[in-house]
């Protein structure tokens, strides 16, 4: 199965790849058309849907930053899970948008066979968070598309979970695919939903909250360093 495996991988960093692209062209679309109507942008809503011009261009300036960048050839293989995640295979797919499930479709096919992990440092409070929440990184330093210049995976909350406030070097970029979920950063908290875009800037705590439905998004990392882990603080 490897090649079929490989293939199938492949097919979802491309579509990924195009999803944040057409998040960027219809942004520009709103943007061009937000002085002639009260259409919003759908979606791709950003902050609790007010068009909020600085953060869309940082987020556009963001997005074009990572889908120029070129994907590093497959260095590594995909085997089959033993993550406790697999559980959720289903209930993380459950719930995105018409825009996000042809990326979905993809992920449903070869789950089990994502690179899922956990690797944070034990916390006292939540020794077994690795069991209700992970990410799958397909590239990245330590991931079978070897770069230190940008990641590109999924992170999978499951439901009614924290993520507890984190911070990391790397400028984050997630995407929604499935799950609605609330998403603090820097102490203001908005429910996210599928197909909604959220940014992170370099070292800004932020955490996640779930509720009854598991969240997976697309995450990307970029900027000086993406070698340096995320910690809890």
């Amino acid at each position: 199965m490897s090649k079929e495996l490989d293939i199938k991988i492949r097919k979802i960093i491309d579509e990924a790849i195009k999803l944040l692209n057409e998040n960027n062209i219809d942004s520009n679309n709103y943007e061009k058309d937000h002085n002639d109507s009260n259409s919003n942008i759908g979606d791709h809503l950003i902050h609790n849907n007010e068009f909020d011009k600085d953060i869309n261009k940082e987020i556009k300036e963001e997005i074009a930053r990572v889908t120029s960048s070129v994907i590093p050839e497959q260095t590594g293989s995909f085997e089959k899970s033993t993550s406790p995640l697999l559980k959720y295979a289903e209930s993380s797919t459950l719930h995105g948008s018409k825009e996000t499930e042809p990326l979905l479709r993809l992920i449903r096919e070869v789950f089990d066979y994502l690179p899922w992990k956990y690797n944070y440092e034990e916390r006292e409070d939540k020794k077994d968070l690795g069991s209700y929440m992970g990410w799958a990184e397909l590239i990245g330093p330590e991931a079978p598309y070897k770069s230190d210049d940008f990641c590109l995976g999924f992170t999978l909350i499951s439901p009614y979970t924290l993520y507890p406030e984190h911070r990391h070097p790397a400028i984050e970029l997630y995407k929604v695919l499935s799950g609605t979920a609330e998403w603090t950063l820097e102490g203001a908290t908005q429910k996210r939903l599928p197909g909604e875009v959220i940014l992170h800037p370099s070292n800004k705590i932020h955490k996640m909250q779930t509720y009854d439905q598991t969240l997976l998004a697309l995450y990307t990392w970029s900027g000086n360093d993406v070698v340096t882990l995320s910690e809890y603080v």
